[in-house]
């Protein structure tokens, strides 16, 4: 998720009430262990992801989640900069 966040961020995190594209989520993937990637879009109650980083795994290899899988919503960073929205 680099630029948006780096290897040590702290990330805080509340369960999601709804999920809408465009914001940061903490996913339990099947194959790739627990994972934080923005919300791509929704397709026919599947949620498709994808990280900031051009060189991160694609969406592609992520492929099609379901919301049980979707586990919470990152609201803020703590870095070494400081606080910062997500």
């Amino acid at each position: 998720m680099s630029p948006t966040l780096n290897d040590g961020d702290y990330v805080l995190t509340i369960k999601p009430r709804s999920l809408r594209a465009g914001f940061i989520y903490v996913v339990e993937h099947g194959d790739l262990g627990r994972i934080i990637k923005r919300l791509d879009r929704t397709q026919n109650d599947r949620y498709y992801f994808k990280g900031d980083n051009p060189k991160s795994t694609p969406g592609t290899v992520i492929g099609p989640v379901t919301a049980p899988r979707i586990t919470a919503r990152a609201l803020l960073k703590i870095s070494k900069r400081g606080i910062g929205k997500l």
